[in-house]
């Protein structure tokens, strides 16, 4: 017995879909989920970087020390090429609590991880653009807010100073810059100096 989704009623696949986060990749399986997903769900468009290229500086203050994050996406080398980038992390000290020279640790990030990062990035823009004036927000705690800046396209670029994230939009953003928390971060060789 082959099972085909020909097979599948309309109101089965919407079921299947609700359940599924990524409706918009289930559009890719057939021309029939991609009409069950225009039909039954609103995709929300995302415009892409000016120039394909992006970079993203993230800071994080924890107690003595900040954990610092560039990621960089240039852009792909040929048309229709992945979004794939590198992030840079370096944990800064006082120079009064440093015992050693400081090293960076470079990893490089998917394709994924750069579509997740930009929708992740129009999301908050968005929130930040339409929503009302933010409250006064209360003290940093080690690891509970980050601030983000973010430029984008190749030559004159255009930069934003997004500012200040909650505890869940940093966390969110961890999982996918920081080489701890992303398994797909591969290390980069190091170049001496």
């Amino acid at each position: 017995m082959v099972l085909s989704l020909s097979l599948v009623p309309d109101e089965v696949l919407v079921m299947i879909m609700e359940a599924h986060a990524a409706k918009s990749e289930a559009r890719a399986v057939a021309p029939r989920c991609k009409q069950v997903v225009d039909d039954n769900f609103q995709i929300r468009r995302i415009r892409p970087p000016a120039d394909q290229t992006f970079v993203v500086d993230f800071e994080v203050n924890c107690h003595m020390a900040k954990h610092l994050y560039c990621a960089a996406f240039p852009k792909p080398a040929a048309l229709g090429g992945d979004m794939n980038g590198s992030v840079t992390f370096a944990r800064w000290l006082p120079a009064y609590l440093r015992s050693r020279a400081q090293s960076d640790i470079q990893h490089s990030l998917q394709a994924s991880d750069g579509c997740m990062l930009w929708k992740f990035i129009s999301k908050v823009r968005e929130e930040r653009n339409s929503g009302p004036p933010e409250s006064p927000a209360p003290p940093y705690d080690c690891m509970q807010a980050g601030h983000l800046t973010v430029s984008e396209g190749c030559g004159e670029c255009n930069r934003q100073v997004i500012g200040r994230l909650s505890a869940d939009e940093t966390e969110m953003l961890l999982n996918v810059l920081d080489y701890r928390r992303n398994t797909q971060a591969q290390p980069m060789a190091v170049v001496a100096a």
